[in-house]
């Protein structure tokens, strides 16, 4: 089954694929001079920063979330004739991940 003959796997994972370039070029604008280390995470308990990483580590994070859309999209494809609910609720999860990755890198930059 090809993707694109489905519209609801298609645009669920058009829309993955789209938040994942908005948060890449939030990153790439808003981070693309940034010459010192990044706070990736920050323990909100004893207030200080446990995690700092340079713009490779934040875009790690987005290719993370690239592979795991794409590794998504091959078992929904997979998964398709035999059970098709699982192939929306993985293209469903695509989508959530790419909005969380998406925050993740919003409050990487707004913390920073």
């Amino acid at each position: 089954m090809e993707l694109y003959r489905n519209k609801i796997l298609f645009s669920t994972y058009l829309l993955s694929l789209y938040l994942l370039v908005v948060a890449f070029s939030m990153a790439y604008v808003q981070l693309g001079e940034v010459q010192h280390l990044l706070i990736i995470h920050f323990d909100s308990y004893n207030e200080v920063p446990d995690f700092l990483g340079s713009k490779d580590n934040v875009y790690g994070i987005l290719l993370i979330g690239l592979v795991l859309n794409v590794l998504n999209a091959f078992l929904a494809i997979t998964f398709y004739y035999r059970e098709r609910f699982l192939s929306y609720l993985l293209a469903f999860s695509s989508v959530l991940i790419s909005v969380l990755i998406l925050l993740t890198i919003s409050v990487i930059i707004a913390v920073n």
